[in-house]
């Protein structure tokens, strides 16, 4: 009856601790299924000296945080600079980054030759992050942005290693009572209780590995510009042919858009001043003919008589 007894209040304290867990577990990891005490038994309270597991519950609050020295930050930079050639700048993060121990994660190069621009991304030991981007600033010709953040998470992780070893404790605690069941029904329980645990066990541990390693390797991202040429400077009292040849041209193009302007101006209006146009010729026309008065027809000219030829002597002597 004792072993009975004791196993009853192993259940019962199984489904304390992974109802707890269960609560703590992140939103994405499937819902637990709680284990039920078998109808035909009622659940006897913990002997006196059995020992009692909940209490590991409450470790992680009364646990200290360690000294800032050894708290657990994640290190994050973002620089922006001008570079006086990208492809050695490029090269020169590179090997920075492995002879700090680091290495390079991503890099995204946009256009080409003079006007090329790269965003490497590197990681480095936390250790040798002050010194790596030192290293990078320093082969900018002019420092455009910079961003440095930290994320400290002490607290998170001193609290899953509570969870953990609570979880622990319940898996070990399972095991046993798995290793005693004498029922099928009983054994398929703690099994399923026990499989709850493990997998709970394991979210923590790959969330505790995550953000030590995140700790233990800054990032930092570099986007690389080239540096822009220097601006030409032209003396005011020199002659300057380029640039009176420049304002002439640009002079003729303006004088050739405004006559485009105005014959789209024209041709869009001439709903409006073409017939008046038209009317007034019309009208002008008419009064013109109006005002001219008919002329007499001219009688054509006679033409000249002809010539008679006088007498001759010798015929007026031979009449008398």
């Amino acid at each position: 009856m004792a072993s009975v007894r004791l196993f009853i209040i192993a259940i019962v304290l199984a489904v304390v601790l992974v109802s707890c867990g269960a609560a703590a577990v992140p939103a994405s990891s499937p819902a637990q299924p709680q284990l039920v005490a078998m109808p035909t038994m009622a659940p006897v309270a913990p002997a006196t000296g059995a020992p009692s597991l909940e209490r590991g519950s409450g470790a992680a609050s009364d646990q200290q945080l360690p000294p800032a020295s050894e708290r657990l930050v994640i290190k994050n930079a973002s620089v922006s600079l001008e570079v006086a050639s990208v492809t050695e700048a490029e090269a020169a993060i590179r090997q920075k980054a492995e002879q700090l121990g680091g290495f390079v994660v991503s890099v995204q190069t946009y256009g080409s030759g003079d006007s090329m621009q790269s965003t490497i991304t590197f990681r480095v030991p936390a250790a040798r992050f002050e010194e790596a981007l030192s290293g990078v600033e320093g082969l900018a010709k002019k420092v455009l942005s910079r961003s440095v953040s930290g994320d400290d998470v002490t607290e998170e992780y001193v609290d899953l290693e509570s969870r953990l070893r609570n979880l622990e404790a319940t898996r070990d605690r399972l095991l046993d009572l798995l290793a005693r069941a004498d029922k099928v029904e009983d054994a398929l329980q703690v099994n399923q209780a026990l499989t709850d645990v493990q997998g709970q066990i394991e979210q923590i541990k790959g969330r505790m590995q995550y953000l030590k390693q995140s700790a233990a390797m800054s990032t930092i991202t570099a986007e690389l510009r080239p540096t822009p040429p220097p601006p030409v400077i032209i003396e005011e009292d020199a002659w300057q042919p380029v640039h009176v040849a420049r304002e002439a041209l640009r002079g003729l193009i303006e004088f050739g858009q405004g006559l485009v302007n105005l014959a789209i101006v024209l041709a869009i209006w001439s709903l409006v001043w073409l017939p008046i146009v038209l009317f007034l010729r019309w009208a002008w026309r008419k009064v013109m003919r109006g005002g001219k008065k008919p002329q007499a027809p001219v009688p054509p000219a006679m033409p000249p008589a002809a010539p008679v030829a006088p007498p001759t002597e010798g015929a007026g002597g031979s009449q008398g």
